[in-house]
């Protein structure tokens, strides 16, 4: 009976006071974290460029300014550029370019921050580093991302003498191996939370895997999806992170950072 006499009630509502109404329902939040006192903004030229700048903010709460720290670091993203990914921000902000696996662009957008990874031990990269307040992954033989868009663990970065398989080792990145050769890419490393389940867009089988913050070849050589800077930037980084603090990364062409400016409510740069 309460659910006829309310169904008759809405019939007698003015549908414009029931449009009101809908106007006044939350919609999805727009922009950084409300959570969020840790900022790094990435910025390119355009959707193209490799070369990027970095810049680290802070703020000591909801609608407070945020301020800026250190200078400005030198870095590269994808070695064609950049493409919208999926991360904290809404669909409704994209052109609809998002990336995808193997096309070698960084993901634009608002994206967590996971896990601090390292050849070092725990206890050594504590000892190491001075100050770590993230969740900490040590990199060791068995250690792999997992790049099958088939497996479970998509987009994971797992111990394979610990975790079941279900993947081909083809797809995946042997982060060890990374870590102690060449550059030694991985030898400091963040992970970026692009394409993963606890995004407003949940991971997919074909937006990319193994998207980090990692140590770059040189200033002027792009990634396969990553951003990148000198080891010493990078520990930098790595030692000002705080996880209690909600850290977020930011990455935008020029263009896309003056139209989201506002909207996202970001600082100048």
């Amino acid at each position: 009976m309460r659910r006829l006499l309310l169904s008759l009630a809405l019939l007698l509502v003015p549908a414009n006071a029931l449009n009101a109404l809908a106007e006044t329902t939350p919609q999805p939040q727009s922009g950084i974290p409300a959570n969020s006192r840790q900022l790094l903004m990435v910025l390119t030229d355009n959707w193209k460029a490799v070369p990027a700048k970095i810049q680290r903010y802070e703020r000591t709460g909801l609608n407070q300014p945020w301020t800026p720290v250190g200078q400005q670091i030198q870095a590269v993203v994808g070695r064609n550029g950049m493409g919208w990914g999926r991360g904290l921000h809404r669909h409704e902000d994209t052109n609809g370019d998002y990336r995808v696996e193997f096309d070698k662009r960084a993901p634009a957008g608002i994206f967590s921050l996971g896990e601090v990874f390292g050849i070092a031990t725990e206890t050594q990269a504590r000892s190491w580093l001075g100050s770590l307040k993230m969740p900490y992954t040590p990199i060791t033989t068995s250690m792999r991302c997992i790049g099958d868009h088939n497996s479970n663990h998509y987009n994971e970065i797992v111990d394979i003498n610990k975790t079941k398989s279900d993947w081909r080792d083809d797809d995946n990145e042997n982060m060890y191996q990374i870590a102690i050769t060449d550059e030694k890419a991985y030898q400091w490393g963040v992970f970026i939370n692009h394409n993963v389940n606890a995004n407003p867009q949940p991971r997919d089988n074909k937006s990319g895997s193994c998207i980090f913050l990692h140590i770059w070849k040189t200033p002027d050589t792009g990634t396969a999806g990553c951003t990148a800077m000198t080891r010493e930037d990078m520990v930098s980084i790595i030692r000002w992170l705080d996880a209690e603090r909600q850290p977020v990364l930011v990455q935008l062409p020029q263009a896309e950072y003056q139209r989201l400016k506002s909207s996202w409510a970001l600082p100048e740069m």
